[in-house]
């Protein structure tokens, strides 16, 4: 949706959102994204969702000031620690795969449109190859030191990130571990949650709960709200039929339960658990709507996303993201294909 109040409403949301979360303060020399709820540390989670909005919203100093935060705080397998205090102390060095990927991405886009950055993308993409992929099922584990089959989080699969980083490096691996995402996804939805599209915050290789998840409940929770999210970037920028489908059964669940009714928890078979109303759970699934056929759907959807303003770190963050792509300012980075100049 490209109007020019959808664009007001996104920039008035970005700048609100800066004030609130971005900060200097313990960042050593560059900026960070501050979690207030969490005594004002920093995770590398925000600082990707700051670097993606930043990139795509053409603030170069804001996303090169993050970007030399997360270099501050990079592992010895190159990714980004997982936590960092609010003084700069890293609380826990391994890295969470979601926010690896969503930095690579940003760094893609930021080098189609500035230049620069694509040596620095193409050393993380490996990276996150190397130690985020388990061997042999190209499943996407959730951390560079743990997981795989035995539990992995389908809000982290990004099947059209992995067509982007395949055409980018020429690693047709990618191609791979985009087609055992979905097998998963697949599984899932044919033993739980077929006609709801719903996806579980934590779950096993064979689609079942997994016992060594952080979070044993096998529902839609506060990390599976972001499933629509990923897959319309994939239906929308590829047309990819699996992602369409999966999001066809999400849209009709999302329309029966109606925007201003969505709660922040469902089991997969679409009985509400939570008791909350938020950005968190309406916007990525406004995003999904992006997809539907039903214009009345998803209108409502965008206004009710409009609305939920000041919601805390992780519910604003989600919101501002899912209005950057249902705006339609979220396209796909115009890349060169393998071998041609595109080192930045």
């Amino acid at each position: 949706m490209r109007d020019a109040a959808a664009d007001e409403e996104l920039l008035r949301s970005y700048l609100a959102w800066k004030r609130r979360y971005l900060t200097r303060s313990g960042a050593g020399g560059s900026v960070r994204v501050r979690m207030p709820d969490e005594g004002n540390k920093s995770s590398s989670e925000g600082v990707a969702y700051g670097m993606l909005l930043s990139a795509y919203l053409d603030d170069r100093p804001t996303f090169d000031g993050l970007w030399a935060y997360a270099r501050l705080h990079r592992n010895a397998r190159g990714l980004m620690a997982w936590e960092i205090s609010r003084s700069g102390e890293v609380l826990d060095e391994n890295a969470a795969t979601d926010a690896d990927q969503d930095v690579a991405f940003a760094l893609l886009v930021a080098d189609a449109k500035w230049g620069g950055y694509g040596g620095d993308a193409r050393a993380l993409i490996g990276a996150l190859l190397e130690h985020t992929v388990e061997d042999r099922t190209f499943l996407l584990k959730p951390g560079d030191v743990w997981g795989g089959s035995e539990v992995t989080n389908p809000s982290y699969f990004a099947p059209a990130y992995y067509r982007v980083f395949a055409r980018y490096t020429g690693d047709a691996r990618w191609q791979s571990v985009l087609d055992a995402s979905y097998q998963m996804l697949d599984r899932v939805a044919e033993k739980h949650g077929v006609k709801t599209g719903l996806q579980p915050d934590w779950a096993s290789a064979s689609g079942d709960s997994a016992a060594a998840a952080p979070d044993p409940g096998f529902h839609y929770g506060y990390n599976a709200t972001r499933v629509p999210w990923r897959l319309a970037k994939d239906a929308a920028w590829n047309c990819e039929p699996r992602a369409r489908r999966h999001l066809a059964r999400l849209n009709a669940f999302f329309r029966e339960v109606g925007a201003e009714n969505i709660r922040d928890g469902y089991t997969l078979r679409g009985s509400p658990i939570g008791r909350w109303h938020n950005a968190s759970f309406v916007a990525p699934a406004a995003a999904g709507a992006v997809v539907s056929s039903d214009s009345a759907f998803f209108r409502s959807m965008w206004e009710e996303t409009v609305k939920l303003r000041e919601g805390g770190y992780y519910s604003d963050s989600l919101r501002l993201l899912a209005l950057l792509f249902a705006s339609g300012r979220m396209p796909p980075p115009p890349l060169p294909r393998h071998g041609e100049d595109g080192n930045g």
